[in-house]
């Protein structure tokens, strides 16, 4: 055994004050301030590094003065959660909770002697009662007190009736003090080993127990009382947005401005601050990960859009979603149709391609060029909108017709001498002849937009084409010329 660090109790009491103090203002003033420099980098690992540090830097702390390396670890984990990050530190370490859970309970498991549990089974069924009659009262009346109903107060005192694992690193630290002998610490082993085996079967079997009392004569009017109302916990019907760039900025803009409740997760811990000050429900968070998602709300969402640029996290954070909601609407924005089949399927509603939608805006602004009428040119890419989004959601899937691009719309002059002069377009018949459709000649400076079939072309004309490479060609012969621009 190691010489305690202070002799007197007092001066012990003393220094494991002030360690405690110390934890607690460094959890409130320099934890936050470094969590954020170390989020700025984006560096996962870095992150889930400085969580370690602190948290065996604070136990190493607490050990030094003469308290528990388990304290000092619970107090590193309440500086964490008082942070603005501490829902994504809870994500990143839950692989470790659920390992280092199963060897704390083998080890538990070992220390308790079977022998001495059958040998003083009275004693130690009497100490279970005692601590479950304990602690359903430590919870319920509280809760009664609070002002909810006698059945929700029980039901929660029955789900925490069991030991805390707390309470083995207290027990063990007693018996290395010398408070508990041997015998003492094996029925409190014993004891808090069967309260934790038995909640389960308490918390299943409570309520059929509690419903039989509500209908008897003697104590049902004890359970007669109305639940109060409360307020749900957090947003409900809202949108939640994955990402705050461009399109998440404008979504979240125009949900604000019709008043439809929603909550933004942003891995950029600057915008988080900042939008977060103008006021915005915005959480730092990664969107890939159940429980941040789960703290968003995403079980009451009624919209999940994913509005960010990583095709991996895309397919993720889809998944998570559907498994966690499976009645909410996931709109996803992604840059590639081939990327549309496999978010289908692992459950989104609806994809939104953006190279589709770059494609009809560059087929837009080459049309409003040669001065397409606007309704002619809203018409087409309605039109070409509704028929690729149509092949989109269709079932089983074609190939995929080609998309309309500034490739599809080209030009010729009208050489002089050539066969074209004079001639108008409809005795041309530049549409049936070759299938590409004239939608404009600009002649002098001037723009003749959607000319008609008795438009007569000159020398010297622009004809601004549209169709495939191969109708464009047969066009310019046509025309006299193969001399085009794209």
């Amino acid at each position: 055994h190691t010489q305690p660090p202070f002799a007197h109790p007092l001066a012990a009491v003393a220094a494991g004050g002030a360690v405690l103090a110390g934890v607690l203002l460094a959890g409130r003033l320099v934890v936050p301030r470094v969590l954020h420099e170390v989020v700025r980098l984006r560096n996962r690992e870095l992150f889930l590094m400085t969580i370690v540090l602190v948290c065996l830097g604070t136990a190493a702390i607490t050990a030094q003065v003469g308290l528990s390396l388990a304290l000092g670890a619970f107090l590193a984990g309440l500086a964490l959660a008082e942070s603005e990050y501490g829902h994504q530190a809870f994500t990143e370490v839950l692989p470790f909770r659920d390992t280092l859970a199963s060897l704390f309970f083998v080890s538990v498991g070992m220390l308790l002697d079977v022998r001495f549990l059958v040998a003083n089974a009275g004693l130690v069924a009497a100490t279970v009662l005692g601590i479950i009659a304990a602690k359903v009262l430590a919870t319920a009346l509280p809760a009664r007190a609070a002002g909810f109903p006698l059945r929700t107060s029980l039901l929660a005192g029955t789900a925490l009736a069991q030991v805390g694992e707390f309470s083995f690193v207290l027990g063990s630290r007693g018996a290395q003090a010398g408070l508990l002998d041997a015998a003492d610490y094996q029925t409190f082993l014993a004891a808090a080993v069967t309260t934790m085996a038995a909640t389960p079967l308490l918390t299943a079997g409570m309520p059929a127990w509690l419903d039989r009392l509500a209908r008897s004569r003697s104590c049902g009017h004890w359970f007669d009382e109305p639940r109060p109302h409360t307020d749900a916990d957090g947003p409900a019907d809202h949108v939640i947005i994955a990402g705050f760039g461009l399109n998440g900025r404008n979504l979240a803009k125009a949900l604000t401005e019709f008043g439809v409740p929603h909550v933004v997760l942003e891995m950029n811990p600057e915008t988080v601050r900042r939008e977060r000050a103008l006021g915005l429900d915005i959480r730092y968070g990664d969107c890939t990960r159940a429980a941040v998602l789960a703290h968003a709300g995403i079980e009451r969402a009624r919209a999940f859009v994913v509005a960010i640029s990583d095709p991996a996290s895309s397919r993720r954070s889809v998944r998570v979603a559907r498994e966690l909601a499976p009645d909410a609407r996931i709109f996803v924005r992604t840059e590639h149709v081939s990327e549309v089949d496999e978010l289908e399927s692992l459950g989104a509603d609806e994809v939104i391609p953006a190279e589709f939608e770059t494609a009809l805006s560059l087929f837009e602004r080459v049309l409003t060029l040669y001065e397409v009428p606007e309704d002619t040119v809203d018409g087409l890419v309605d039109r070409m909108r509704l028929e690729n989004y149509g092949f989109l959601r269709s079932a089983p899937r074609r190939a995929a017709p080609a998309l309309p691009s500034a490739a599809d719309v080209g030009s010729c002059r009208v050489p002089s001498g050539g066969g074209a002069v004079g001639r108008s377009i409809g005795e041309l018949a530049v549409r049936s002849a070759t299938g590409a459709t004239v939608i404009a000649v600009r002649r002098t400076g001037r723009t003749c937009p959607n000319p008609g079939p008795d438009f007569v072309l000159q020398a010297g004309d622009d004809v601004a084409l549209v169709g495939s490479a191969t109708q464009q060609a047969a066009a310019r012969r046509l025309l006299g010329t193969d001399v085009g621009g794209g």
